[in-house]
């Protein structure tokens, strides 16, 4: 039996973000999970990789390495972890636009990827212009880094779906922000809390691993093979990165809210259609 396909242009209050940002992923599992695994495990695993090197490397600090050598993994690990977060988004909201496309919500893998290549430098800059912007923000009065950061959290949904440049992109959502800061920064916070609460159970082992090595020891001989387990629960650690799907689509289903309290798209069709 064929699901009815979510209606998107919709107001909703805070409660009803939360309801259809879950309907979504329980309705279109399989193939946004699939998407989000084949496209970014590659840069999910690197993250991993080199952030097991990073942990076992302080670990066995005094013995074999310097400063140099631990901060490179860790740097490494940085950047394909935040390379990560903008695949992830991607390839989230380009599922999401292609089922917000398509008469049935059906669609293929490849259909995904298409969209991918063809807006992944798009993404990529717009996620460097993001760091800045805050980043400036930041450095010279925390205030104005913590609105510009919520504020332009609807960036990435803005520029796919109405084609904006970068700087038109900004005006865009700041102006769909105002007199919506708050609701938007508790539905983050909300929506952050949850996802923090099911990446818990991801980070166990690596916790694990972190307090035996701690209260144990590390000698010589055992270094290798330590190496080789922090290796391993960071990788484990890094596919919560995945999660991070659940806040993205949170985000676009409230900047369909948004649009809607302030322009009614959605109102103003339906109204057409009846003439």
């Amino acid at each position: 039996m064929n699901q009815a396909k979510i209606e998107f242009r919709k107001v909703r209050d805070f409660g009803a973000l939360l309801n259809v940002t879950f309907d979504y992923i329980r309705n279109n599992f399989k193939l946004l999970f699939k998407s989000n695994l084949l496209i970014a495990s590659p840069f999910i695993l690197l993250s991993g990789v080199f952030m097991g090197i990073y942990q076992s490397s302080m670990f066995s600090f005094a013995y074999d390495q310097g400063f140099e050598a631990i901060g490179i993994p860790f740097l490494l690990a940085m950047v394909f972890m935040i390379v990560s977060y903008l695949i992830i988004t991607e390839v989230t909201y380009s599922h999401l636009m292609l089922y917000k496309q398509s008469e049935s919500g059906v669609f293929e893998l490849e259909d995904v990827w298409q969209m991918v290549k063809k807006n992944f430098f798009m993404i990529l800059l717009t996620g460097i212009g993001y760091s800045f912007i805050v980043g400036f923000g930041f450095l010279f009065l925390i205030i104005p880094g913590i609105y510009l950061s919520i504020a332009l959290s609807l960036i990435f949904i803005v520029r796919l779906e109405e084609e904006l440049g970068f700087f038109d992109a900004v005006s865009r959502c700041i102006k769909l922000i105002k007199n919506n800061w708050w609701f938007t920064f508790g539905l983050i916070l909300v929506v952050g809390i949850i996802q923090g609460f099911l990446m818990y159970a991801l980070y166990i082992p690596n916790y694990i691993m972190m307090f035996a090595t701690a209260f144990a020891g590390v000698d010589s001989e055992a270094s290798g093979l330590n190496r080789i387990l922090y290796i391993f629960t960071s990788i484990i650690s890094s596919l919560g990165t995945l999660l991070y799907t659940v806040s993205t689509i949170a985000i676009a289903f409230h900047y369909y809210n948004l649009v809607e309290r302030k322009e009614a798209p959605g109102l103003l069709a339906q109204i057409d259609e009846i003439k």
